[in-house]
């Protein structure tokens, strides 16, 4: 594969129709792309998988051989991927000239702190991978909801320690006030910083304000890139940074293979 983006955040964000859009995207735009499913336990996804997870591991199935419950189950799966890498290894090999997403299980403890994550990811890339981590824009409208989003954002990055995107999904359902305030505070945390005592009033001032001054200092105020499903908003972007990663910067010149 050219390279790979592995899709995490946290439940509710929209990381299935993100993978969607932005596969969407790239197909349109003429470059060669595979969605996977690594979610065992999904009822729905909201497109058409290259390779699905549930073929080769079902969660009822776990379930009933060692007698666990759904999330239990969970676990167990997510193990048995690790398991079995050797095998979607095989079956991803076809997608050799191709961008591969990963969509990732929807409750992001599955993925993002499993022991066995961080080995999965290289096994199936060979080290060719980044992780988009996708965050609510309508809970980043609120000061304490834009930085708990960041302290999980930075808990993956310590997890997999791999180039990440903060990427703020579901702008359609903010107004353009809205996004440019959330911008602002990625830019400047001081005024993130007094934001969040005017929405709190509390106490703990020398806290927050050492937490925010580590946002600047370790990477954590990066780069926000804005991002819509339902419109196909940022998807451009979101292929940049990945372009900008795997090849220098280079388009790589493919067409979408329909058969």
């Amino acid at each position: 594969m050219i390279g790979s983006l592995f899709v995490t955040g946290p439940a509710g964000t929209g990381k299935s129709s993100f993978s969607g859009a932005l596969k969407e995207w790239f197909v349109e735009s003429g470059y060669d792309v595979a969605l996977v499913n690594l979610d065992p336990g999904a009822e729905y996804i909201p497109y058409d998988a290259d390779y699905d997870i549930r073929e080769m591991i079902s969660l009822n199935d776990v379930m009933s051989q060692y007698n666990l419950g759904p999330n239990g189950a969970q676990i167990v799966a997510s193990d048995l991927i690790t398991e079995n890498s050797d095998t979607i290894i095989k079956e991803l090999s076809v997608f050799e000239d191709y961008y591969v997403i990963f969509d990732t299980p929807g409750q992001i403890e599955l993925f993002a702190f499993r022991p066995s994550s961080p080995i999965l990811i290289d096994q199936l890339t060979g080290g060719k991978s980044m992780l988009a981590f996708i965050t609510d824009s309508v809970l980043s409208t609120s000061p304490s909801g834009f930085i708990s989003q960041k302290l999980l954002f930075g808990s993956v990055m310590s997890r997999f320690y791999k180039p990440m995107l903060f990427v703020l999904n579901k702008t359609d359902l903010i107004d353009d006030e809205q996004l440019d305030q959330i911008m602002k505070w990625e830019s400047d945390p001081d005024e993130l910083y007094d934001a969040y005592m005017n929405e709190k009033d509390t106490g703990m001032k020398d806290y927050f304000q050492s937490i925010l001054k580590s946002f600047k200092e370790t990477g954590l105020i990066s780069k926000v890139v804005p991002v819509s499903s339902h419109t196909g908003l940022g998807m451009e972007s979101v292929y940049s940074e990945m372009s900008l990663f795997f090849e220098g910067g280079a388009d790589t010149d493919t067409m979408y293979k329909d058969d």
